[in-house]
């Protein structure tokens, strides 16, 4: 039987061709562009997004150049690309947040069809394109104001076993990488992909809203491996010889004032349960508040700005 063309966000893509378009939220003036590449043979259908904070360049360009440059008929299965997903942001250079309602769209899933515009978006990722796929890789990075490590996320929730074991098997492909998180969130990406049943990893890897060729090289290498390893592209699969230190416990702080951040830990850095690893003051010197490691742990990231907005990532470190 002839393979068939595939469909996803109104981008159609006949076997062995690549097909471009944009994907409009319901009834909000957002839209995705949408790359759907449709191999020659037979095989998985793998979610590539990339940009849900606009500011974290090289998975962005990596995306870009991996969507433009694979050729549909040495691939086996489907790849669907999305990218950027925050197109305002990635434009606007914000970090952080869907401009339109202020909100972080990966801590929005599974989103609503009658929400704020970036729950519409999550609602849509979830319901048009993370249901129908085998594999879902979520890229990201160091946005604008942080310094951080390069890891990879797994979700560790869901009743799934063999999603969530087949989605830390993934995090062993992932070539650069120095952490492996195992997340307990559960309206990420990545994570709400493994609750509904589709095996899933977050990428990381560069920092402070920048992006070299280097990096962008690495974060292609580290995609590429993965999908030899789901047998979409063509070669064989390295499993990453460096060992990566896993991590189970993981704690986000974020910024309770607006103010000026003082952080008194470095990325990649150990942290010790009740030292202090930061302080927000007022623009008159007073200090607002000042925070504390829970657990014994390393410094995963850490923002280098000086100002802080309420809500705004302060230290991200794991045990």
């Amino acid at each position: 039987m002839a393979k068939e063309a595939i469909t996803f966000g109104g981008v159609t893509a006949q076997p062995g061709t690549r097909a471009t378009g944009w994907f409009t939220v319901l009834d909000t003036d957002a839209k995705f562009p949408v790359t759907v590449i449709n191999g020659a043979g037979e095989g998985k259908t793998v979610l590539i997004t990339s940009s849900i904070h606009g500011c974290e360049y090289p998975s962005i360009e990596a995306v870009f150049e991996l969507a433009e440059s694979i050729d549909p008929q040495t691939i086996t299965g489907q790849l669907v690309f999305i990218n950027p997903v925050n197109v305002d942001a990635f434009l606007r250079r914000r970090p952080y947040v869907v401009i339109a309602d202020g909100k972080n769209l990966n801590r929005q899933f599974p989103g609503d069809p009658n929400g704020t515009i970036s729950q519409k978006m999550a609602y849509v990722l979830t319901e048009e394109f993370q249901r129908r796929v085998d594999f879902h890789i979520d890229t990201h990075g160091g946005d604008i104001p942080e310094r951080q490590v390069p890891y990879v996320y797994c979700p560790g929730v869901g009743q799934y076993k063999q999603v969530l074991a087949e989605s830390l098997e993934a995090t062993e492909y992932v070539l650069h990488a120095d952490y492996v998180i195992h997340s307990h969130a559960t309206n990420h990406a990545y994570t709400h992909a493994a609750i509904i049943g589709v095996p899933s990893i977050e990428l990381e890897l560069g920092e402070s809203g920048t992006w070299t060729r280097k990096e962008v090289e690495q974060y292609k290498e580290n995609i590429v491996n993965v999908l030899k390893w789901l047998q979409v592209y063509p070669g064989i699969a390295l499993r990453r010889t460096r060992p990566a230190r896993h991590v189970s416990t993981g704690v986000y702080l974020e910024a309770d004032f607006d103010g000026r951040w003082y952080p008194f830990v470095r990325r990649d850095s150990q942290v010790q349960k009740g030292q202090k690893v930061g302080e927000i003051r007022d623009f008159f010197g007073k200090v607002l508040k000042e925070y504390y490691a829970e657990y014994d742990g390393v410094v995963l990231m850490v923002p280098g700005a000086l100002a802080v907005q309420k809500g705004d990532p302060l230290v991200a470190y794991g045990a």
